[in-house]
């Protein structure tokens, strides 16, 4: 009887866990849009370690750091398909593309 609380209770856990996961990544998803087929250009923050973008157009992703200027490119995307890249936590990238640019999970700097 008490191993079956157990299995109950951790179940129960790892729902709320899995739950409050995806509740953050929507609420940290944005999409750049396309305005006028010109490439722009926004600054955002990975809230992990990782951020996932995808697109709806043929295009090479740079993002760029605010501090160093070093870059980092997430080659050729095509629509439908989402690449990650790794970036550091903590840290602020301007990202540039062509289309609507979906990234997740990421904090924008409102300018």
């Amino acid at each position: 009887m008490k191993t079956k609380r157990i299995v109950v209770c951790a179940a129960v856990l790892l729902l709320a866990l899995v739950l409050v996961c995806f509740g953050v990544q929507k609420a940290h998803t944005f999409t750049l849009t396309n305005q006028a087929g010109t490439e722009k250009a926004e600054q955002i923050q990975p809230l992990w370690g990782t951020v996932r973008v995808s697109g709806d157009c043929d295009t090479d992703v740079v993002f760029t750091d605010a501090e160093t200027g070093e870059q980092y490119i997430v080659g050729y995307i095509t629509h439908g398909i989402s690449e990650k890249i790794k970036l550091e936590k903590g840290r602020w990238y301007t990202v540039r593309g062509a289309g609507n640019l979906t990234l997740c999970p990421v904090t924008v700097r409102v300018a």
